[in-house]
């Protein structure tokens, strides 16, 4: 008989840029910063259905229905300025020592340049993505209105810590739960 693992099912923090929190999708907990580590990260589109559709399911994920994203010009702004339909993705894939879990978190819009800010950092300095600790959080908007999205770089990881990391980085790999792991 053979035996197959079940891709484990990871939880999601979920942006709430009203009350400025994260929320845990599989248990509810709200917080109002996260302290992580950032294993590795997955860039998407997403073309969501518009808000008089009552399912809120994506349309299309990367190309899968309306064809290749560089082709396609539902990722255009429109010639007023309009935002795209289908907006960029940006999911970090993040250790939590606080709770000794690994989550995802997903930043949309203009929101992906501060994670991309961040790595672009972490490529230029070299080193492993996963070798310290980052601070996210929402601040309010300086011109009022909805949160925003900040990501502070904190304190260096030591080498035991980041050869544990590396070997969880290894195992979700291998598991196949964050597909696309970069």
């Amino acid at each position: 008989m053979t035996h197959t693992e079940p891709r484990p099912t990871l939880p999601t923090l979920a942006l709430n840029y009203e009350t400025g929190t994260f929320v845990n999708t599989l248990t509810g907990e709200q917080h109002s910063r996260i302290e992580a580590v950032v294993l590795g990260y997955r860039e998407d589109r997403t073309l969501y259905p518009s808000l008089q559709n009552p399912d809120p399911r994506p349309e299309c994920v990367n190309g899968s229905v309306y064809g290749p994203c560089v082709d396609c010009g539902l990722k255009e702004f429109g010639p007023q300025g309009e935002v795209p339909p289908c907006s960029e993705e940006l999911t970090l894939l993040l250790w939590q020592d606080e709770h000794a879990e690994v989550v995802m978190l997903t930043a949309r819009r203009s929101q992906v340049r501060v994670l991309e800010r961040f790595l672009r950092m972490k490529a230029f300095l070299g080193g492993e993505l996963h070798d310290q600790r980052v601070t996210i959080a929402m601040t309010p908007h300086l011109e009022g209105g909805l949160n925003r999205l900040v990501l502070l770089p904190g304190a260096p990881l030591d080498g035991n810590a980041q050869g544990r990391m590396a070997a969880l980085v290894e195992r979700v790999r291998a598991s196949g739960a964050f597909g696309g792991l970069s």
